[in-house]
């Protein structure tokens, strides 16, 4: 039997601020079937950089994440503004975390993060021929370190859990594949 489009039937506003919107809605699953609540989290669009510099060395950041107590490396990036190109912002993120910049763009890709609860996507451009070119702007709540790492060192940042977010990880390799870095064997 094919999936069912749910039917929101109602919707409340559990927190609402300028971050995040958390809504409970009424929704119907199937005809007669009723899951109220359902909790559904609006956020704003993520945007993250894979910068490349000649070298093919990727850009990091290293910062500390509160929610999970650790210090992560990290694609450069963050949240797109309201109404704001999604290119525009990636490359603003790239330049403030880092002072790096690229005249060389392109969009990679553009999956949801977690579509069960959230309703944004996390925007991934490749940056190419990057390089720092001023010092980072940071805002007054960041602390980040920036450094350059080869694909292997990368990858043996995610094999030892350092460079341990999931979005990350996935727009990295899909990244890896837009480049060819990535052998396919048949399947």
């Amino acid at each position: 039997m094919p999936p069912i489009r749910w039917t929101r039937l109602s919707t409340r506003d559990i927190i609402r601020d300028r971050w995040a919107r958390l809504r409970a809605d009424r929704v119907e699953i199937a005809p007669g079937k009723i899951l109220d609540p359902f909790y559904v989290l609006e956020e704003h669009e993520w945007i993250h950089a894979v910068a490349f510099n000649r070298d093919h060395h990727v850009l990091l950041v290293r910062q500390y994440r509160y929610p999970g107590d650790a210090f992560t490396w990290e694609l450069p990036g963050g949240m797109a503004d309201p109404g704001e190109d999604l290119l525009t912002a990636c490359q603003r993120e790239l330049r403030e975390e880092t002072g790096a910049t690229s005249t060389r763009w392109r969009h990679i890709a553009s999956p949801f993060p977690n579509p069960a609860r959230q309703t944004n996507r996390v925007h991934a451009y490749l940056a190419e021929d990057a390089a720092i070119t001023a010092p980072p702007q940071l805002d007054a709540s960041e602390s980040i370190e920036c450094a350059w790492h080869s694909i292997p060192a990368t990858l043996a940042l995610i094999r030892r859990g350092e460079f341990s977010q999931a979005n990350h990880i996935a727009l990295f390799y899909l990244t890896l594949d837009t480049l060819g870095r990535i052998t396919h064997h048949p399947a």
